[in-house]
């Protein structure tokens, strides 16, 4: 779960700034006064006009890079070389195009996106007493489905269309071998799911969290001596923040409440890509791969929805955060974390240094977070699990390029693309994609059009949505209409006031109602 940030708090402000700092500095150099004066009141009037009109597309969802690339393009170069009747013109270029309105797709341009599919399409619902599969007791989860079953009727054809439960394996925290909780049983859980699946004639969708490793101290501490697991050398485990290795303490995230958590893992460390090996091969991937052989014995290979792999992967830069996540920046104030850019221990690692750095930072990093996602599907894949049953999970609202979310997570929509699995991202109608998914549609074309998934999912998104969320029929079409497979919807927050909006997208009348439709079911 990535929170959106307005697009233009922190780009168009600097940007605009600077256009107009950088024109009025040109203008001195202007020989006649009155032109040079009348001119720089008009590029005023006229550039407040541009960023007024950006902001209210930024705070309306509606990504302003058009306007905001060709400004600096075409009117900054002009002013540079005391064009400025010529810039004038570009701006006003700007106003025509704000006064058109936002750029909304209508309805018959996204036509050219229709696609059908002959696959199961699934819908996935947060069941919560799925966590209880890791305890001994599987009766009240089989409880949980048999009510949601009453909620939304038996699915019309189950190998057409069905919905699931989901199961989530913490894979590093729920390690036999290291993890301090005595009811992680990874292979007793997935077992159970399977059997719960078979016996109510429902599917069952599992993700595999790649990046929650506190309980791996062996591999991160490498500054406090009198705690668990510290070595040293753990510091070629974790994200520097220079090419001269110093670490970064902590990982931060926010889904409501800001948290610091264990570092950034050095995703193409040797010793890493080396125990993730290990928990796919021996822990994780045995008992789904049972699962899976014993679902084809018994002919309902259909109620497997698929396996997401990671959870909206991200090499963060702290530079700007003061602006992007300002509650982030408290914490991290409190903790007296450094405010830098993460990645250098694997790019030191991808054969960068300060003397050959990587032409674009953020194209490198956004590879090493694909690779780090590539590798785990792979291990996978070389398991036994099919790759057309599992995805991958980033954040589309922070990964439109140009943005200063993609500038923070370093992971644009394109690293949900690899060989061993299909895309899947978080599909918030909010930002960029609030009016519809065109940025989405446009880049699975790119990709030859693969099936794909929306690996968290809901109608509203924070608070403010509550009342004025996308209908839950016109959101399942946004995804089924144009290719996926499957839905995974999410309830999870860490404040109740956004937990609260999830659930009544996700379990609300008006969701009900189009999920029965969605299946076929009948009224009764």
């Amino acid at each position: 779960m990535t929170n959106y940030t307005p697009i233009s708090k922190l780009t168009i402000g600097v940007t605009v700034t600077f256009l107009l700092s950088m024109y009025l500095c040109s203008l001195q150099a202007q020989e006649d006064k009155r032109s040079r004066e009348e001119l720089a009141k008009s590029c005023e009037q006229k550039m407040k006009q541009v960023a007024a009109g950006i902001q209210r597309w930024a705070d309306a969802g509606i990504p302003p890079f058009e306007i905001h690339d060709f400004m600096l393009a075409e009117f900054l170069p002009r002013t540079k070389s005391g064009k400025f009747r010529e810039a004038e013109k570009i701006a006003d270029r700007a106003l025509e195009m704000l006064a058109k309105g936002f750029p909304v797709h209508e309805p018959k341009d996204l036509q050219k996106y229709l696609r059908e599919t002959n696959e199961t399409q699934y819908i996935i619902l947060p069941v919560p007493e799925a966590g209880g599969l890791y305890g001994t007791q599987t009766a009240p989860i089989d409880q949980a489905i048999k009510e949601t079953v009453k909620k939304l009727g038996q699915a019309k054809d189950p190998k057409k269309r069905n919905w699931g439960f989901h199961l989530i394996i913490p894979a590093w925290k729920f390690d036999p071998k290291f993890t301090i909780n005595p009811n992680a049983d990874i292979s007793r859980a997935v077992r159970s799911a399977f059997e719960l699946a078979i016996r109510n004639d429902v599917a069952v969708h599992i993700t595999v969290d790649s990046h929650e490793w506190s309980n791996r101290p062996d591999l991160w501490n490498y500054a406090d001596k009198d705690k668990p697991g510290y070595n040293p050398s753990n510091r070629n485990n974790v994200e520097w923040i220079n090419w001269q290795g110093t670490p970064h303490p902590h990982r931060y995230r926010n889904w409501g409440t800001p948290e610091s958590m264990a570092p950034v893992i050095c995703y193409n460390s040797p010793a890493v890509l080396k125990e993730v090996s290990r928990l796919i091969s021996q822990v994780v991937a045995p008992p789904i791969k049972q699962g899976l052989d014993r679902l084809k014995i018994e002919g309902k290979e259909h109620l497997f929805s698929g396996l997401t792999v990671g959870a909206e992967p991200s090499l963060p830069n702290y530079e700007n955060i003061d602006k992007t996540r300002p509650a982030i920046a408290k914490l991290m104030e409190k903790d007296g974390s450094p405010k830098a850019r993460l990645g250098y221990n694997a790019l030191t690692n991808n054969g960068y240094s300060k003397a050959k750095p990587p032409k674009d930072f953020g194209e490198a990093l956004a590879k090493i977070n694909q690779d780090y996602t590539t590798f785990w599907s792979q291990e996978f894949s070389r398991a036994g699990i099919p790759t057309k049953k599992m995805y991958t999970h980033v954040a589309a609202g922070a990964g439109v390029v140009g943005s200063p979310e993609v500038e923070f997570t370093n992971a644009p929509i394109g690293i949900a693309f690899n060989d061993y699995s299909r895309p899947g991202w978080t599909t918030y109608p909010v930002g960029p994609f609030r009016h519809d998914f065109s940025i989405l549609y446009e880049e699975l074309k790119q990709h030859g059009n693969p099936h794909w998934a929306s690996s968290e999912a809901s109608p509203t998104m924070g608070p403010s949505a509550r009342n004025n969320g996308l209908n839950m029929k016109d959101y399942l079409a946004r995804h089924f209409d144009y290719g996926a497979t499957l839905m995974v919807f999410n309830t999870g927050a860490t404040s109740k006031e956004l937990s609260d909006a999830l659930n009544q997208g996700v379990w609300g009348d008006q969701a009900i109602k189009a999920y029965r439709e969605f299946l076929g079911s009948s009224e009764d």
